[in-house]
């Protein structure tokens, strides 16, 4: 006996205690008995969680919230006696089961909404709405349990801590994941996703870790539930979607409005759907998809095989339904209208996209070429202000434009390259080799000479490794193509840097540096086939670049080394020829002081005052020279690069590699739109 129930069974292990199924002696009924775990009761805080469920629930009497009779402590033990529900709950159904036909998952859902409509009456928010915490008895009435994260609007006491997060992931809404103010329509939106989750069998977003469902919950667009099982109807695939929206104020705002949609698409005597007058249309590639096997997904919750049953109902695809009476014949026999508007919508948004950057950095190299001065960024807009505040203007807002065509508004990545290809373009057009008196048109007509002119010059070989850097780092953690595709652009690169240095040294590179930079290359290869996403130990990237620095140091040094052993030299000519200057002066001195003769007061001979010799002069040490000689290297060869690209429209073609960066980073971004939307 224990409080007043004789307990029969254990039927049940949560995270906060066991369940028990007991017979209450007084009330002469079978009930529920929930005990605390010892371990959790030696903590104030765990306590009042347990209680505060029993305080939430015995607020509430509902027939879709299962009542409880008592709670309190008894022999040093914290209990809860609430009613006892005969059946499963909808986590076991689903689990059985497989989904639901729309009928019976609309008819348990109107019941959940008609219990959380009396909770947030009440000012109760459940705040952990799920199928294990909605059982179904064996009278098909569905009620709501655990009401131990629920919370009342008016409490004064949070028994949560600030910032922290409470609920479970696969069914959190977006303000729960951030850990902010939470109200009824974070209940509405668990509400939702446990309709998807009845009416598929899949969670409406999946992943490896709690952290990556939640973010996935705040960050991206709800699946098409119609893609996963399309006897889903729309008005049910709309409701979910309002449902589960990431601003609570876009959400239906009570339970009550979702109950009158549920109740004007669900029929009140058979729970079956009216007939509607929508047409539908078989799409071939994504019943194909549908009927392909399922892949086996992480859970979070359990990692037990789904019964054959379910299995059997994931696999099976449902036939396309015949079209209606009196239907109008398609347009297109044959044809795919959704799959082909979707590529047709993307192939035109990548052109218009391509077409804004392009155009936006041809205007920035003009605004740069408006200027009078070669060589001076300041020139266009002091000399010639009106054209070249037009033309940046009008660069600037090409690129705007641009970026109003993004699914993702802001991206470091593709804002680092549209804003470097906008500068670099602006330094190109302003270092043009024109001659003086040169108006804008000439310049631009001239740039474009230039650049196909000069598109193989080994003047734009360090353009190019740069290019082919950039672009195999964007890919090589993709597919298997990609990654041979990145593997052999960086190959390329690091050729065209060895090429680039090599052009007109007359020097004998380091073979240590050679060896160096060919290990680094080779791990670099090494990693990249192997790597799937980035590691600061074992980066392609990273050891790509030193490998290229290599390339860079193995030429350089030898070069420095020259420069040095000249100055060297120079400088022992000069310090010995200022030793032997300081030293014949002194010889004169020194007869001058040894020929003149003084005498005292008495007439006696003074000793002569001679001069001290004079010290050695010293060259300056080797390593100041060094560091002079590495100094005036890198000067004459920044000098060398930048004239080399400007007078070879190098710059520009920076720019415009630049801007085809940015260009990929906008595919990529759309493709990830679209497949999260299943519409690609």
């Amino acid at each position: 006996m224990f409080a007043g129930c004789k307990i029969i069974d254990k039927i049940g292990q949560g995270g906060m205690g066991s369940v028990y199924k007991a017979h209450h002696e007084a009330l002469d009924k079978y009930v529920c008995v929930k005990l605390l775990a010892p371990e959790l009761a030696r903590e104030q805080r765990n306590i009042e969680f347990f209680l505060r469920e029993a305080r939430s629930a015995a607020k509430l009497e509902h027939p879709n919230i299962v009542h409880v009779y008592n709670f309190g402590q008894e022999n040093n033990a914290y209990f809860i006696v609430m009613s006892y529900v005969e059946g499963k709950s909808l986590q076991d159904l689903v689990n059985e089961k497989g989904a639901l036909p729309i009928g019976q998952a609309a008819e348990i859902m109107t019941g959940v909404l008609h219990g959380l409509s009396h909770a947030h009456s009440k000012s109760v928010i459940h705040r952990d709405i799920k199928p294990a915490n909605i059982l179904v008895g064996t009278d098909n009435v569905p009620r709501i349990v655990d009401f131990g994260l629920a919370r009342s609007i008016s409490e004064e006491k949070q028994l949560t801590m600030a910032g922290e997060m409470v609920g479970t992931a696969y069914f959190m809404s977006p303000e729960q994941g951030l850990a902010g103010k939470v109200d009824a329509r974070a209940d509405l939106y668990a509400a939702g996703a446990t309709f998807y989750y009845i009416l598929t069998g899949k969670y409406p977003f999946d992943g490896k870790s709690s952290i990556e469902v939640i973010h996935k919950h705040i960050g991206e667009p709800v699946p098409n539930i119609m893609l996963i099982n399309p006897d889903v109807p729309l008005w049910a695939s709309r409701v979910i979607d309002q449902l589960m929206r990431k601003k609570p104020e876009d959400r239906y705002q009570s339970a009550a409005e979702v109950i009158e949609v549920f109740t004007k698409h669900v029929g009140e005597d058979t729970n079956t759907v009216p007939v509607s007058a929508e047409s539908t249309f078989d799409i071939p590639e994504v019943t194909a998809r549908l009927q392909a096997a399922q892949r086996p997904q992480a859970s979070l919750e359990s990692s037990a095989p789904k019964p054959p049953e379910q299995q059997a109902q994931t696999q099976r695809a449902a036939p396309p339904p015949p079209p209606p009476p009196n239907a109008p014949p398609q347009m297109f026999p044959g044809a795919k209208p959704a799959l082909q508007l979707a590529a047709l919508h993307n192939g035109l948004k990548i052109a218009v996209h391509f077409a804004l950057t392009m155009a936006g950095t041809a205007a920035f190299v003009l605004a740069g070429a408006s200027g009078t001065a070669t060589g001076v960024l300041a020139s266009p807009f002091v000399s010639n202000p009106v054209t070249a505040g037009f033309l940046a203007g009008a660069g600037a807002a090409l690129y705007g434009w641009a970026l109003w065509q993004k699914p993702y508004k802001f991206t470091m990545a593709y804002t680092f390259c549209a804003m470097a290809a906008a500068a670099a373009a602006y330094s190109g057009g302003a270092y043009l080799p024109a001659a003086p008196g040169a108006d804008i048109v000439a310049k631009g007509m001239l740039a474009v000479q230039l650049g196909f002119s000069n598109m193989f010059s080994p003047a734009n070989l360090i353009v190019y490794s740069l290019f082919f850097y950039l672009a195999a780092s964007k890919v090589v953690f993709k597919g298997w193509g990609f990654k041979a595709g990145a593997a052999a652009a960086y190959l390329a690169g690091l050729g065209f840097t060895y090429l680039y240095f090599k052009a007109g040294a007359d020097v004998t590179p380091e073979k240590i540096w050679l060896s160096v930079g060919g290990l680094l290359a080779l791990v670099g290869l090494v990693a990249s086939l192997t790597q799937k996403s980035f590691s600061l130990f074992f980066s392609p990237q990273l050891f790509f670049l030193a490998a290229n620095l290599a390339m860079f140091a193995m030429f350089t040094n030898p070069q420095v080394e020259a420069i040095t052993a000249q100055k060297e030299q120079a400088e022992a000519a000069a310090a010995q020829q200022t030793n032997r200057a300081n030293l014949a002066a002194w010889q004169q001195e020194m007869l001058a002081a040894q020929a003149e003769v003084a005498y005292d007061d008495e007439g006696r001979p003074l000793q002569p005052h001679l001069p001290a010799r004079p010290a050695e002069v010293l060259p300056q040490a080797r390593g100041k020279l060094q560091n002079a000689a590495r100094l005036e290297y890198y000067k004459a060869l920044s000098a060398r690069i930048s004239g080399a690209l400007a007078g070879s429209a190098g710059i520009i073609f920076i720019a415009f590699f630049l801007a085809l960066l940015a260009n990929a980073y906008f595919i990529e971004e759309l493709v990830e739109s679209f497949r999260q939307q299943e519409l690609f």
